[in-house]
């Protein structure tokens, strides 16, 4: 009797042990991503959950990358092919052990062509592969929605948003196969929307993909609201403040470059990263800073 009651104790704790299994967020995606400025306001909102604020959140974000494997003719002026997040996935979930994988991509992966078949089914199978690749490692996912494309002129702009609308739409369409899908997209477009009413001079991307800092903060909300409810956190969190939050900044920086340093990647012109000990020891002490500042 004494020995099955052992038996159930060391059970009962190994169960405790895997509840308690630390939670490792990561984020992938592309420039937009790798930028980090809506990255790092939805971090600010998850360190404010409960038993969440010492938690590992990575950004390891690749500008220019796909998961549709496509590159364009002449892209960087011919210096190199678009990245494909495929081949360092592997290599990132091994070394990192995610427990909650954020994807976002698409704005590349249409190659900024009209709409086309054979694109959108390398984007639906390079999504598809990558997420199952994550559910295979042991992490959930979240998928966001690729964001507007070329708003700000959209005389101009206009077919290759219909790429990214349609983007948008199937993958929205996946949540009957129970994927966990926030739709960025609509969101932010009504966002942008209600901004131009108040001001017509609002601009939410000069160039027609990289937002400006309200454009980020678009992004952030979007994503937050549609995730938390999703990890049975509080969506109603407000996010720090662009001053507060300035240490969680340079913490991103810091483990984004390396990560991808100690990970590897094929794109070129990135700044290299300290050794990783050392960058994770230097964002203690910056997430340490942030919890401190008033």
């Amino acid at each position: 009797m004494l020995r099955l009651l052992l038996s159930w104790c060391l059970l009962g704790l190994v169960a405790v042990r895997a509840d308690q299994e630390e939670p490792r967020v990561l984020f992938l995606g592309d420039s937009i991503t790798y930028d980090g400025r809506w990255v790092v306001h939805v971090e600010s909102a998850m360190r404010a959950q409960r038993g969440l604020a010492r938690i590992p959140i990575v950004n390891m974000a690749v500008p220019s990358e796909t998961v549709s494997g496509l590159s364009e003719p002449g892209q960087a002026g011919g210096s190199f092919v678009r990245p494909d997040v495929r081949e360092r996935l592997a290599r990132v979930l091994t070394a990192y052990k995610p427990t909650l994988v954020v994807l976002s991509y698409g704005i590349n992966d249409g190659i900024f062509q009209p709409l086309d078949e054979v694109r959108f089914k390398a984007y639906r199978d390079g999504l598809t592969s990558v997420r199952a690749d994550c559910l295979k490692a042991g992490a959930k996912v979240v998928l966001l929605t690729p964001p507007p494309y070329g708003v700000d002129k959209p005389v101009d702009t206009a077919a290759y948003d219909v790429v990214m609308s349609t983007y948008a739409s199937w993958l929205v369409q996946q949540r009957r196969f129970n994927w966990q899908v926030v739709d960025v997209r609509a969101q932010v477009l009504a966002a942008i929307a209600t901004a131009k009413k108040k001001d017509a001079k609002f601009i939410f991307s000069r160039d027609g993909i990289h937002p400006g800092d309200e454009g980020h903060l678009m992004l952030a909300q979007a994503t937050w609201e549609g995730l938390a409810p999703m990890m049975k956190w509080n969506p109603r969190t407000a996010f720090a403040d662009p001053i507060k939050s300035k240490p969680l900044a340079q913490s991103m920086a810091l483990l984004r470059n390396a990560w991808l340093t100690k990970t590897g990647h094929k794109r070129p012109g990135l700044p290299e990263g300290l050794p990783l000990e050392q960058a994770e020891n230097r964002s203690n002490a910056l997430i340490s800073e942030f919890f401190k500042t008033p």
